[in-house]
């Protein structure tokens, strides 16, 4: 018979990576928080200010360049914010509310107010992008 028993060790290991799991999904948290507000300010001064504006004389390059910048803003702070919420909910144990999908949708339509292509092209990338979340998610 042996004198040590093996199942308090798998107890305190299984205990210690549900420690750990939390750990790393609340600094993912914190870090796709950051990383999707920063997208999101940028993109309010991009669409808001129109920097490109100030330097371009009707070159259609930039103006390529330009609404590349502001879409691609919008769909990482969409995507971003999307994890976030993804990571939080799974911290909370409760699944994400199609309402909090609308409103981060209708928060990153708002940005693209101003330019029509933008707009296009940002509502084609949710509509992927909101495909692709819900079809990789687990049921």
């Amino acid at each position: 018979m042996p004198k040590f028993q093996k199942e308090p060790e798998k107890e305190l290991k299984s205990k210690e990576r549900q420690v750990f799991n939390e750990e790393f999904a609340f600094r993912s948290l914190l870090l796709t928080t950051i990383i999707g507000l920063s997208c999101f300010i940028l993109s309010i001064f991009f669409n808001a200010v129109q920097i490109m504006d100030l330097f371009t004389y009707q070159n259609y390059l930039f103006d390529i360049i330009e609404i590349t910048i502001r879409v691609s803003l919008i769909l990482l702070f969409f995507f971003f914010m999307m994890v976030s919420l993804g990571n939080y909910k799974d911290l909370l144990g409760n699944p994400s509310d199609w309402k909090e999908i609308v409103f981060l949708c209708c928060l990153s339509l708002l940005q693209t107010i101003r330019n029509i292509y933008v707009f296009s092209i940002t509502l084609f990338g949710l509509i992927i992008i909101v495909s692709y979340l819900y079809l990789i998610q687990e049921s």
